[in-house]
């Protein structure tokens, strides 16, 4: 079944992003950065290295030789460009492009190569070649097994490793400590995550707590909040009747003002009281007088006749009407 185009384009980009990985976890084992095994390698000048991914360093004379290096003067370098293809695909077609490039025979030559993604899709591949039988007689030297990894020194790119059964052995232990650095990192991020998490977590309990012994309490607070609800009613009431009481004026000190402030020959016949404002009338001889003498009395305030007095015919008197403000006090 033929891929549709968007397959291929989906395809090609997981492609590049696992390469774009490996290629990043090759720089971070380079830099020691990433777990991975530490192989000492010679040259059987005995002259010794560090391997550590791609990376090599010279090493003193302490150390067992578990690999072997071949200088670069030794090899033969070169590059080629591969079409667009699948990356699984790549040492299949490098092998291929490789045998037609190669001066020796594929049975007695040993290759070394590094494949990067172009822009236009094409795979660039940089490779390198060494005899068969320089390597087999540089293991010999260094009493070293068949099974032993190659490694090619490049002047300025590091060690290459040459790809047979011992490369195929090194990825596989890579791989296993690549998941173990992954499961540490994982565990690392998680452990951090729930460190940052935990403050929230605390706060979210916290406030669970609190509506659960709030929901406990309210049932019991019920009838508490009821007696205060009757307290504060009660209370109101007594404010009012204070209040009321404050501002309630004597009714027999009004009286006894008035009778003091009126002359015998005045007769009230009305007498309203509205809290401290006092309204009389009644029949007096001088209104005006009469006017003068109960504003000139320490107990009244404001006093003023609203109408004019009217000279009653029966009684031969003036018939008045004051208000006035009771303020209290006795007889000036």
């Amino acid at each position: 079944m033929k891929k549709t185009a968007a397959q291929n384009r989906l395809a090609q980009g997981l492609d590049r992003i696992a390469w774009g990985l490996l290629d990043l976890r090759d720089h971070l084992v380079a830099r020691g950065w990433w777990p991975a095994s530490r192989i000492v390698a010679g040259d059987g000048a005995g002259a010794r290295w560090v391997v550590r991914g791609t990376r090599v360093h010279p090493l003193g004379s302490s150390g067992k030789v578990r690999a072997a290096a071949v200088a670069g003067d030794r090899c033969l370098w070169g590059q080629l460009t591969l079409p667009v293809m699948a990356r699984g695909a790549l040492p299949s077609a490098v092998n291929e492009a490789l045998y037609s490039q190669s001066p020796l025979p594929p049975d007695q030559m040993l290759c070394a190569w590094r494949a990067e993604p172009a822009a236009d899709g094409a795979w660039r591949v940089q490779w390198a070649l060494v005899p068969r039988d320089a390597v087999v007689a540089l293991r010999q030297n260094l009493r070293l097994g068949e099974s032993a990894p190659t490694y090619l020194l490049h002047p300025h790119q590091g060690a290459w490793a040459v790809r047979d059964a011992a490369f195929a052995r090194q990825r596989r232990r890579q791989a296993w400590w690549d998941a173990a650095a992954l499961f540490a990192l994982g565990m690392a991020v998680a452990s951090a995550a729930a460190l940052a998490g935990m403050p929230a977590a605390l706060q979210r309990q916290g406030v669970v707590g609190a509506m659960q012994q709030l929901q406990t309490l309210e049932p019991q607070a019920a009838p508490i909040r009821q007696q205060l609800d009757v307290l504060r009613s009660q209370a109101r009431i007594v404010e009012d009747i204070r209040a009321g009481h404050d501002a309630a004026v004597p009714a027999a000190s009004i009286i006894e003002a008035l009778a003091a402030a009126l002359p015998d020959d005045t007769v009230l016949d009305r007498i309203d009281i509205l809290g401290r404002d006092i309204r009389i009338s009644g029949l007096t001889p001088n209104a005006t007088d009469l006017l003068s003498r109960v504003a000139g009395h320490g107990a009244f305030a404001d006093a003023k006749a609203p109408n004019a007095a009217v000279r009653d015919s029966g009684s031969n008197k003036e018939r008045f009407t004051f208000e006035l403000r009771w303020k209290g006090g006795g007889v000036s």
